[in-house]
């Protein structure tokens, strides 16, 4: 018979509710089940991300789009991003927001860094996340979000923004924002 050490591999039913709170950063991050989170992540020093790493991220979050999350709204701003998503689940249980955060922000960290030839962190560590009490406060959520690059002045009205995805609308109002194949109407 084997002996079981501390480093046999253990399936996540051994470990309850680590995968939801296991976060190492200053931010408490708690996770309610079946909420819509509002999630905003920024830039390594508040870098401008040229316009192919703005499609880069764009790209990244919608791939994500129901596997890891259900992607609600999208908007990459020159030097962060917002997210409205609902984090999906396996068989461990919910999947937690860092996990989701730190999936999103490799992947296009790399793919900018190696496209760009950018050297260096994209990504500052801590994102904010807020979870959604209730389903009506997405709608402003949204339009918070879309307003996003008016308020800003990097163009008069939300449709003229590139960098913009609202579920539902990917054909239209969506500023131009590239459509993946896999969710264009058939």
């Amino acid at each position: 018979m084997r002996a079981i050490t501390a480093f046999a591999a253990k399936s996540c039913y051994d470990i309850p509710m680590q995968r939801r709170y296991d976060y190492r950063r200053k931010l408490p991050h708690l996770q309610p089940d079946n909420k819509i989170f509002f999630i905003t992540f920024s830039t390594s020093k508040r870098w401008i991300l040229p316009n192919l790493a703005r499609d880069i991220v764009m790209e990244t979050c919608l791939r994500g789009d129901g596997h890891r999350f259900e992607l609600h709204a999208l908007v990459v701003m020159p030097d962060h991003v917002h997210l409205a998503l609902t984090p999906r689940w396996d068989e461990c249980g919910t999947l937690s927001i860092p996990e989701i955060m730190q999936e999103i922000k490799s992947v296009s960290a790399h793919r900018i860094n190696k496209q760009t030839g950018y050297v260096g962190r994209v990504w500052q560590e801590e994102s904010f996340d807020r979870a959604l009490r209730r389903e009506e406060a997405l709608d402003a959520k949204i339009e918070y979000m879309i307003a996003n690059p008016v308020r800003a002045g990097l163009v008069s009205t939300s449709a003229e923004y590139r960098w913009i995805w609202i579920e539902g609308l990917e054909s239209s109002s969506t500023g131009g924002a590239p459509v993946p194949p896999w969710r264009r109407a058939v």
